[in-house]
C-alpha cells in the first residue's frame, strides 16, 4: 500500500445528486474527488459535508481508481445510457449482452474482482464489434480502452469502512443490558438496513468497556495488543505517564490508571481525552490482522474535535498519520487543522458552499472546492485573529519556509534522540503543536513594527504615546512567552539587532551564524532536489552545467553568513568563461537566496521523506536544541 502512496486516489458516491466539485481539472470531471490520507471536509453548516460524508461510508461506488478517474465517469454514463439505448432500438442480442456483462462489470468492481475485468473487457468489444450502430452510439463513453497496466492499478484500497457519528461517548446512558443507545440513532437517523450498519461498522464507544474485557482476557496476542495501544496513547495523548485502561469487574465504564495517580472511572476525566480514545482505539486494533499484516480501512468521522484542545487534535491527527495506514475522512470546523495542509503531502481539504441553482435559485446545489489556504475558509470556520494565539509559547519565524524547515528538523531531531539520549526524548516528545508551543510568522522587513519590550504601556494614554513614537505593535499583547529567530543577514543592520537585544533577553533571541534557514540544510539533501529541478529550468542550460555540481564535496558547502544557497549553487555550476547575466537557482545576481523558496521547501521536505537517512546539519541540530530547551522552560 505504501508504495502507491505518491499515485493520486479519486473517490466518489452514489446517490449524490446536487453535488458537484472541482477536482478534476485535466477531464472537467465534476464528480470527482481527489483523496489522500486525512480529508478534511469544512463549510459554514448546513453546507452538505455531513450528507456528503455518510453517502461516502455506504455507497458501494467502486474505489481505489489511481490516476483513471475517467473510468468511474464513464461507468456513471453508461448505467444511465445503456437501458435508454435499450428502449430506443428495441431488443438487441449485442445489446443485452452488454448489458449483462456492464453489470457484472459493476458487480465485479463492488467486489474488487480484478481479474475479472480482463475477459469482460474483450468480451464486450467483441459485441460491439458486432454491431456497428451500438459501437457508434457508445463510442464516447467508452470505458472499456482499459491495458493492462491500468486494470493492475485498480484494487481494494479500503478492506472496512467505519464511520463515527457525533453521537458517542464512553458512558452507558441505558441501564439495560447490551442497549447501545448511540448506535440505534445512528440507524434510525441515517441507516435503513441494521443488518448491514450496526455496532460492528459504526463507532460510538459504548462497546469499548466490552471489547477491552475480550481482549485483556483472551489471548496473549489480544492482550500485547492492548498494552501496545496503551503505550501510544502515553505517547501521543499522556505526556509518557504510564497509562492502563481497566475494565473493572462490576461496573460498566472503563477504568483508566495515568502514572501514579489513583485508578478512576473513565467519567472522572475530562471529555476529551475519552473522545481521543474512543477515535484512536478501533483505529489502532484494526491496523494489523492476526499475522501481522498492515491493514488499510477507511475511517469517517464527524467533528472529530469535539471537547479537545487544539494541541491535542493535532496529536490525534500525528496518531492517525504515524500509527495507521487507514484513510480518515472528517467534518469539522476546527482553523487548527488548516495548516496540516503544509506539513503533510497526505493532507487534503475540501471546502462545501451551498449556493441556489442558477436555473432555479429557489433551489440549492452544494459546490466542493479543493482548496489548501484561504481566508474565506478562515472566514467560514468563524475564525478571528483573536482566537489562534492559545500555546503555553510561541517561536517567531521569517515565514512559512521556515517553519516548514523546522518543523521537519524538530520531528528528525526527536528520532536521533530516541537512539541517543532516551530519557531526553520522552521528555521532548510529550510537546505538542498549538498546545506547548506554535509557531508565529513575521517578515524580516517588518519585525521593526514589533515592540517586544515587556514594559510596554498598559493604558490607553500611555499606549497612544507609545505609538506616535513608532516603536511597533507589542508582540507580547498576541502572542506567549516568545523565542524569536532571525536570519544571519540580519547582521547588515546593527540599530535593529540592539534594539532586539535591548527588548529581548539573550534566551528568547537566537540570531543564525548564517545567511538563512535554507543554509543549514544538508548538502545531499539540497544537491538531489537542485538536479532534479534543472531540467526544468528555463533558458539557463546554455550557460549553466547541472554535472559541475559533482564538484561540491565538502559537507559544509552551503554554510556560508553572507550567501544564500541559490547563489552557491550557480557558481559551482556556471560554465567556464560563461558571462551569462541570468541566474539557474539564485533569484538575482546578489545575496542568492534561492528563486521560489516556497516550491524548493516543498520539494526538499518531499526529499526527506523519500529519503528517511537524511542527517541534520550541525547548525540545524544546534538550532533543535535551543528551540526544545525554550519549549520546555516555557512548560
Amino acid at each position: 500500500m505504501q508504495n502507491l502512496m505518491t499515485e493520486k486516489l479519486y473517490y466518489w458516491a452514489e446517490n449524490l445528486e446536487g453535488y458537484t466539485s472541482d477536482n478534476d481539472t485535466e477531464k472537467n470531471d465534476d464528480e470527482v474527488i481527489e483523496i489522500k490520507r486525512l480529508n478534511f471536509f469544512i463549510g459554514k453548516n448546513n453546507a452538505g459535508k455531513s450528507r456528503f460524508l455518510r453517502n461516502l461510508f455506504i455507497s458501494n461506488y467502486p474505489s481505489g481508481f489511481y490516476n483513471f478517474p475517467e473510468l468511474v465517469k464513464n461507468l456513471k454514463i453508461l448505467k444511465h445510457r445503456l437501458p435508454e439505448l435499450e428502449r430506443e432500438l428495441g431488443y438487441s442480442s449485442s445489446l443485452s449482452n452488454i448489458n449483462n456483462n456492464y453489470k457484472d462489470l459493476i458487480r465485479d468492481l463492488e467486489e474488487s474482482k480484478v481479474n475479472q475485468l480482463v475477459f469482460l473487457n474483450s468480451s464486450i468489444k467483441g459485441n460491439l464489434e458486432r454491431d456497428s450502430n451500438i459501437e457508434e452510439l457508445l463510442k464516447d463513453y467508452s470505458l472499456f480502452e482499459i491495458n493492462d497496466e491500468q486494470i493492475s492499478k485498480i484494487s481494494a484500497v479500503f478492506l472496512s469502512r467505519f464511520y463515527i457519528p457525533i453521537l458517542r461517548g464512553m458512558r452507558p446512558v441505558s441501564e439495560q443490558e447490551n442497549k447501545q443507545p448511540y448506535i440505534e440513532r445512528a440507524q434510525k437517523d441515517y441507516f435503513s438496513d441494521p443488518n448491514k450498519f450496526n455496532s460492528k461498522n459504526i463507532i460510538t464507544g459504548e462497546c469499548l468497556y466490552y471489547e477491552l474485557k475480550i481482549h485483556l482476557l483472551g489471548e496473549p496476542e489480544q492482550r500485547d495488543l492492548i498494552k501496545s495501544y496503551e503505550e501510544k496513547l502515553s505517547q501521543y495523548f499522556f505526556d509518557n505517564e504510564p497509562v492502563s485502561l481497566i475494565p473493572k469487574h462490576n461496573q460498566d465504564v472503563v477504568n483508566i490508571k495515568i502514572g501514579k495517580d489513583a485508578q478512576r472511572p473513565i467519567f472522572e476525566l475530562g471529555d476529551g481525552l475519552q473522545q481521543a480514545i474512543i477515535l484512536t482505539y478501533e483505529a489502532y486494533i484494526k491496523s494489523k490482522d492476526k499475522n501481522g499484516n498492515t491493514e488499510t480501512h477507511a475511517f469517517f468521522i464527524e467533528e472529530p474535535e469535539l471537547h479537545m484542545h487544539a494541541g491535542m487534535v493535532r496529536q490525534l491527527m500525528n496518531f492517525y498519520l504515524n500509527e495507521t495506514s487507514h484513510y480518515y475522512f472528517f467534518t469539522t470546523h476546527s482553523n487548527h487543522l488548516l495548516d496540516m495542509a503544509d506539513e503533510s503531502d497526505q493532507v487534503m481539504i475540501q471546502k462545501f458552499v451551498k449556493q441556489p441553482k442558477q436555473d432555479n435559485p429557489k433551489e440549492f446545489e452544494f459546490k466542493i472546492h479543493r482548496c489548501d489556504r484561504d481566508r474565506d475558509l478562515l472566514a467560514s470556520l468563524g475564525v478571528r485573529a483573536s482566537s489562534v494565539y492559545l500555546a503555553n509559547c510561541t517561536i517567531w519565524v521569517e515565514g512559512i519556509t521556515d517553519r516548514l524547515y523546522i518543523t521537519k528538523y524538530m520531528e528528525k531531531y526527536l528520532a536521533e534522540l530516541e537512539n541517543s539520549n532516551n530519557d531526553l526524548y520522552k521528555k521532548y516528545r510529550r510537546f505538542m503543536p498549538n498546545y506547548h508551543y506554535t509557531f508565529v510568522e513575521y517578515a524580516g522587513s517588518n519585525l521593526t513594527h514589533w515592540s517586544f519590550d515587556d514594559d510596554y504601556p498598559k493604558t490607553r494614554e500611555e499606549r497612544i504615546k507609545f505609538l506616535q513614537q513608532d516603536r511597533g505593535q507589542s508582540a507580547t499583547a498576541v502572542a506567549s512567552d516568545m523565542l524569536l529567530i532571525a536570519d544571519g543577514d540580519i547582521q547588515k543592520n546593527p540599530q535593529k539587532i540592539q534594539l532586539l537585544r535591548k527588548e529581548l533577553n539573550k534566551e528568547n533571541l537566537l540570531i543564525l551564524e548564517c545567511k538563512e534557514t535554507e543554509n543549514t540544510l544538508p548538502k545531499d539533501s539540497i544537491i538531489r532536489v537542485a538536479k532534479a529541478k534543472f531540467p526544468r529550468l528555463k533558458n539557463v542550460k546554455q550557460s549553466y552545467d547541472i554535472a559541475l555540481i559533482k564538484g561540491i564535496t565538502d559537507e559544509n558547502h552551503f554554510d556560508n553568513p553572507k550567501f544564500g544557497i541559490g547563489k552557491l549553487l550557480d557558481d559551482q555550476i556556471i560554465k567556464s568563461g560563461s558571462q551569462t547575466t541570468k541566474t539557474a537557482f539564485s533569484d538575482g545576481t546578489g545575496v542568492g537566496t534561492i528563486k521560489d523558496k516556497l516550491k524548493f521547501c516543498r520539494e526538499i521536505i518531499n526529499d526527506f521523506d523519500e529519503n528517511p537517512d537524511w542527517q541534520l546539519t550541525p547548525k540545524a541540530k544546534e538550532l533543535c536544541e535551543r528551540i526544545f530547551k525554550h519549549i520546555e522552560k516555557c512548560n
